[in-house]
């Protein structure tokens, strides 16, 4: 299966991220909600398979955030793993492990 990639960009374009869409479109409709609320939290992004380690962001309504996917179609987004994604964003650092990420 070919697995197309989007980029979280971050700031003014300085930090970016690329990530499998399906993976993109779940951080973005968490992102958007807690934002939306004016709450601040922590996305930490490990690399399993490179040797690059992990990112860690500070999202806050003030800083500009970008969601680039790659495909026209929406990912379908899978109810219970967005709860528990804002579970551990509720609790101040939403982490994504993600095999297919890779930092720019």
């Amino acid at each position: 299966m070919n697995t197309t990639m989007g980029t979280l960009v971050y700031g003014i374009s300085s930090a970016q991220v690329q990530l499998p869409d399906p993976e993109l479109a779940h951080v973005k409709a968490i992102a958007l909600l807690k934002l939306r609320r004016n709450e601040s939290f922590a996305l930490m992004i490990r690399f399993d398979d490179s040797d690059q380690g992990r990112t860690t962001l500070w999202l806050h309504p003030a800083i500009p955030l970008q969601f680039r996917f790659e495909s026209d179609d929406r990912s379908e987004l899978d109810r219970p793993l967005l709860e528990a994604l804002m579970q551990k964003a509720n609790s101040g650092e939403l982490t994504i492990n993600c095999s297919s990420a890779s930092p720019h």
